[in-house]
């Protein structure tokens, strides 16, 4: 391949319009370090430009305001840092490398604005939950190794992995319940006693029997999971939502929000089929649909950005089309921090993805380039500046 066929391939891939076999085709090209000087080069040469040059679309000018480590897009076209990132956030996405020494020699020419919020940082949050057993003891699992952490009514409950999974013998009777619960910066996977895996979000809670019995499995949530059902044709599983709905699932994988300082539950729908009552209503979702609960009729959306409703299970924060009011809810949740706004809730939209492993500082690094600044107080509180 020569040169102007490898530049041809990047403008396709900042355009979104690589194929599949092109885009695995560009990847193995960037192992190379010829073409990898390349793209390095085109890097240098745009943080040169002072303006954005040609004839931009709309799918192109998301790409170009990508960032490291993610792709934040702005309301505003920034000129000569923003096209640099974007090339170094394609090299992130295409090849998992981040060219940062490239971007170290640059950093004394940023403005002030946008300098590491580094005093007082906050880690990103992680893997742990409290397990509360029938008798009311509560475990911290964090620090747990793995084993067997628990017995009941004949039901062992395990860590393997650093997921919480359940073993009952033959014969288990009494039906006794645990709750599982991620305070603010922690997520937790496990696996119920039928086999269904659950991933909790931060701030969230599972209840759920140790051994499932009867005609259904019902377990009850609050905050925001994700469920791969196990299927038992002749026991339905159900799950209850903050005392005012039920999700009845008929398929399989689906994401329920329902935090209380959301505007209403969603039930979000990946594969198979689930039946939703809310408020005296019934509908039942299709793949790739979602019902809203807020207070009246249930609502549906058949055109659901699926990437959005799953971005925390897969490690992301996605803000497409999110206010900076629901940004902050999000920060609040994974990084365990208090938000206050200093003169007032600005108006403020952003839309694209950054991996929630990040510090907090490099997320708001981020987002002050859409004239928001923040300081980050010794007492982990955050206070959002005009």
């Amino acid at each position: 391949m020569n040169n102007s066929e490898f530049y041809s391939l990047l403008d396709r891939y900042l355009t979104g319009n690589l194929s599949v076999e092109e885009r695995e085709r560009l990847t193995a090209l960037l192992n190379d370090d010829h073409y990898r000087a390349l793209l390095e080069a085109s890097m240098e040469k745009t943080f040169m430009e002072d303006t954005f040059t040609g004839n931009e679309t709309e799918g192109r000018r998301k790409r170009l305001n990508s960032l490291i480590l993610g792709r934040i897009q702005h309301q505003v076209r920034t000129a000569r840092l923003r096209r640099l990132l974007a090339y170094a956030a394609a090299a992130v996405l295409l090849i998992g490398i981040g060219i940062f020494y490239l971007l170290k020699t640059r950093l004394d020419q940023l403005p002030t604005a946008h300098l590491p919020l580094a005093q007082n940082d906050v880690a990103p949050g992680g893997s742990g939950a409290i397990l509360t057993l029938a008798d009311g003891s509560r475990m911290q699992l964090d620090s747990m190794a793995n084993g067997v952490v628990a017995t009941q009514t004949g039901v062992r409950v395990m860590l393997q992995k650093g997921q919480l999974v359940y073993d009952a013998a033959p014969g288990a009777s009494d039906v006794v319940y645990n709750s599982i619960s991620t305070p603010n910066g922690r997520q937790f996977c496990m696996k119920l006693p039928d086999g269904t895996a659950v991933w909790l979000n931060a701030a969230s809670t599972i209840r759920y029997p140790v051994a499932f019995k009867g005609k259904e499995r019902l377990v009850e949530i609050t905050g925001e999971a994700y469920f791969e059902v196990a299927q038992h044709t002749n026991m339905p599983f159900k799950v209850k939502i903050n005392e005012t709905s039920t999700v009845e699932v008929l398929g399989t994988h689906f994401n329920i929000n329902a935090y209380k300082d959301e505007p209403g539950v969603t039930a979000t729908l990946l594969e198979g089929a689930v039946r939703v009552r809310y408020a005296g209503e019934t509908a039942t979702l299709k793949p790739g649909q979602q019902a809203l609960m807020a207070g009246g009729p249930i609502k549906l959306n058949t055109a659901v950005n699926i990437d959005k409703v799953m971005a925390w299970k897969n490690g992301l924060f996605n803000f497409d089309g999110a206010s900076l009011q629901q940004v902050m809810k999000q920060l609040e949740r994974w990084y365990n921090i208090e938000v206050v706004y200093e003169k007032g809730v600005p108006d403020l939209r952003f839309g694209g993805e950054l991996s929630r492993n990040l510090k907090l500082s490099e997320i708001l690094n981020t987002l002050q380039d859409v004239h928001i600044h923040f300081r980050i107080e010794n007492n982990r509180k955050l206070i959002v500046m005009p």
